[in-house]
């Protein structure tokens, strides 16, 4: 965990009771345990694994004692003063934002599975129906009519909490959550920014040609996705 302490990732102050210790330990392994999460991509399973880690240090009042002490040297030589605390409001939870958009994540890929269907049945000499555009659609847009009116419904949860569209991606929603699970004083227009500076600041052009060509490929697939909202 080098990008933060393990009071951060337990959420919780430096000054914090052995009980807020336990009540945030236990608050994020029935919340993120894989067993509650087989359908979303974000990796539960490490994720807990810090937890426990960080929890059996934090818990332990020896390792406690030490751990700090290996925190107060880490700030001594980077001449960095204690850590301040944190007296802000915590941020609303955002774990409704985030599988909102494994949802609609789920359903962008069920949709471009029926489409290439479709295409699969065109390139076979199959008469496929005609939309009003006079654009050939799969036979089965019924059901891309459906996934499209599920994914309004989740798009509108995402729009409640003011999240911009380029962040529906699975990468930065994952990441956030993350942020968001250490830094719960932080709006979410600032975790996104710290995406963005993450995006900008740690990622080499491989990876991040990825990301942004996953993100451009979902925009596309969402896109094509809701034109069907209106199929009757």
């Amino acid at each position: 965990m080098k990008d933060c302490t393990y009071y951060d990732l337990l959420g919780i102050s430096s000054s914090a009771t052995e009980a807020e210790i336990v009540a945030a330990k236990n608050f994020l392994v029935k919340k993120f345990h894989p067993d509650s999460n087989m359908d979303t991509t974000f990796d539960t399973t490490t994720y807990i694994q810090n937890v426990l880690f960080a929890y059996r240090i934090l818990s332990d009042p020896k390792k406690r004692r030490g751990y700090d002490r290996h925190l107060e040297s880490l700030s001594l030589r980077s001449g960095k003063g204690a850590r301040p605390k944190r007296n802000a409001p915590l941020s609303p939870d955002f774990t409704p934002y985030w599988e909102a958009s494994n949802k609609l994540n789920d359903l962008v890929k069920k949709s471009s599975a029926i489409i290439a269907e479709g295409n699969a049945e065109k390139r076979k000499g199959f008469k496929l129906p005609i939309r009003k555009d006079k654009e050939q659609i799969p036979e089965h847009d019924g059901r891309l009519s459906k996934l499209a009116r599920e994914a309004a419904m989740h798009i509108s949860t995402l729009e409640t909490a003011e999240i911009q569209r380029q962040y529906w991606c699975p990468h930065a929603m994952n990441w956030v959550l993350f942020q968001w699970t250490q830094n719960r004083d932080y709006s979410y227009d600032m975790l996104f920014a710290m995406y963005d500076g993450y995006m900008a600041q740690k990622k080499n052009g491989t990876e991040k040609r990825s990301i942004i060509n996953a993100n451009n490929q979902f925009q596309k697939d969402l896109d094509t996705l809701l034109s069907f909202s209106a199929v009757v």
